[in-house]
């Protein structure tokens, strides 16, 4: 859920803009609260984004459609910004293609972009020149040795801003708990083809959608060892296809076939390239381990190549689809027990010391990752001598002078909760928090003027177990009726209001229970 605010003056911009992906309390998506960044919107000349990842762009839909504000992106990141803004039927949003290279005058903040190594195609890293120095964002990075085709670190552009002298760096802290570097794009590649020569039947190759270079890697196997490709799922098609469009990939006619046609060919014939690495509800790869998809079926034999990491709080799910693949006779390959059919996007800590040692920074600030990542990082700029450091956390603001480097303050900020496009309010996810944990008991009251007419309803769910259930409900509605058959409400708002504090004071004391309890006037005359 990337995004940082950048204050020079009068004028603010916006690092990136997005999303993560969950299923807490029945959500899809959680992207930050931009309450502070739109109360500021009178400053707000730009939102820059570093790369097309979904934690980079995929908040820009909801934000945009309360503040319009020029959008600045790479062309892969531009293509797949257009796709987002089109599913939410956002017209006339100012973006603008900047590639590596390009330099925008913003206000009163000069940005330059430079190119970086990553898991997705043309990502970039930010040099920003302000009244007190320059500053440089990395963007999620890596620095490959022998990067493939299409890859690019403008090295000889770095140095040269660190000869000139660099103020602060903000740096990608992702990595900085595996050792040495990372594994090159080129050698999962080679992994790759060696496992899919070796395997007899069907292969699936699951794998992150955004990642062009593996993608482009994984269809030129499989023309070359004469399979045909199904691409499983939306976001590995639409991938592909901006892949196609920006010439990422070559033409590919004749090697693609549609699910349907899968079973038409022989098992040592077909490879499936699927996203849903991450084990979500919906995808294609979840429904081929259940074996519920409908134009799809894995046999035992096949082969599951999980060419990904697990990214932190997905364990469950992932290991989930493994062990259903496994207890169905599948063969499933994955980074744990072959580390080499995976290569992370984020630079390992020798790359982070290299980019330090590139631009040799007055300051230095690490960015992304959690607060162990980043303290870890602050270890490796410890090391190389940088004497100016500061750990930062949500909400913190950071003042940067020509002299010094301070947290000054902290504005709010939170997490707003998306159900299909709409965002959740807190009410809403505290009902569903409390239902989720502590269940949901409903009570039903009907007036005659001013006093109960009948005995009240009680409805329990995930309170009480079936057994008894009926008892217990019957109990609380006598409660009910005995506490406030006296009583006159002015309105039935304050009926309802009175049932629930009734029927909370029951619960807390006689069951030590806090469900979410809700009343309705359902029969007022």
């Amino acid at each position: 859920m990337n995004c940082a605010a950048v204050v020079c003056g009068g004028t603010t911009i916006a690092i990136d803009c997005g999303i993560g992906f969950t299923d807490e309390d029945g959500a899809d998506l959680v992207h930050p609260n931009f309450d502070w960044l739109q109360a500021r919107q009178d400053s707000l000349r730009a939102i820059v984004i570093t790369h097309g990842h979904e934690d980079h762009i995929g908040a820009l839909p909801y934000f945009l459609k309360k503040v319009r504000v020029p959008v600045y992106a790479p062309p892969y990141a531009a293509a797949l910004i257009e796709d987002r803004l089109a599913e939410h039927r956002l017209k006339d949003i100012d973006l603008r293609v900047s590639p590596a290279g390009a330099r925008e005058q913003i206000g009163s903040i000069s940005v330059e972009r430079f190119a970086v190594h990553h898991s997705i195609a043309d990502a970039t890293g930010l040099i920003l020149d302000t009244p007190v120095g320059t500053v440089v964002h990395t963007g999620d990075f890596k620095i490959e040795s022998d990067p493939c085709e299409g890859q690019r670190f403008d090295r000889a552009r770095l140095e040269e801003v660190g000869r000139q002298g660099v103020r602060l760096l903000l740096s990608d802290s992702t990595g900085a708990d595996v050792e040495g570097r990372s594994r090159l794009e080129l050698e999962a590649e080679a992994a790759l083809e060696k496992w899919i020569s070796r395997s007899p039947n069907r292969v699936v190759v699951a794998t992150f959608s955004s990642n062009a270079f593996r993608l482009r890697a994984v269809l030129r196997i499989a023309k070359e060892q004469g399979r045909k490709v199904c691409l499983l799922g939306m976001s590995v098609n639409k991938h592909t296809e901006t892949a196609r469009t920006l010439g990422l990939i070559p033409p590919i006619d004749g090697l693609l076939i549609p699910p349907e046609e899968v079973s038409a060919l022989r098992r040592n014939e077909v490879l499936i390239l699927a996203g849903g690495t991450q084990g979500e509800r919906a995808s294609g790869l979840t429904r081929l381990a259940r074996d519920e998809h409908s134009r799809l079926q894995l046999d035992a034999g096949d082969t599951v190549i999980f060419s990904s990491r697990i990214i932190p709080g997905n364990e469950l799910g992932v290991l989930d689809m493994i062990n259903r693949f496994e207890r169905r006779g599948l063969e499933v390959i994955t980074r744990d027990e072959h580390p080499e059919v995976h290569a992370s996007g984020h630079g390992s800590r020798e790359e982070q010391r290299t980019m330090i040692q590139i631009l040799r920074p007055e300051a230095f600030v690490p960015v992304h990752g959690t607060h162990h990542h980043q303290r870890r990082h602050l270890e490796l700029a410890a090391e190389e001598g940088i004497e100016q450091t500061r750990l930062v956390e949500n909400g913190s603001v950071l003042e940067l002078t020509r002299d010094t480097l301070r947290v000054v303050d902290t504005v709010p900020v939170g997490r707003v909760y998306i159900d299909g496009m709409q965002p959740l309010t807190e009410e809403v996810m505290a009902e569903r928090r409390a239902m989720g944990s502590d269940g949901l008991i409903t009570v039903l009251l009907s007036l005659k003027g001013d006093r109960l007419r009948h005995f009240p309803r009680v409805l329990s769910r995930g309170v009480f177990g079936a057994g008894n259930r009926a008892q217990v409900e019957r109990k609380i509605a006598e409660h009910i009726r005995d506490r406030l058959k006296e009583r006159r409400f002015a309105s039935p708002a304050e009926a309802e209001d009175a049932a629930i504090e009734v029927t909370r004071q029951l619960l807390v004391h006689n069951h030590r229970k806090r469900p979410l309890i809700m009343a309705d006037v359902n029969g007022e005359s």
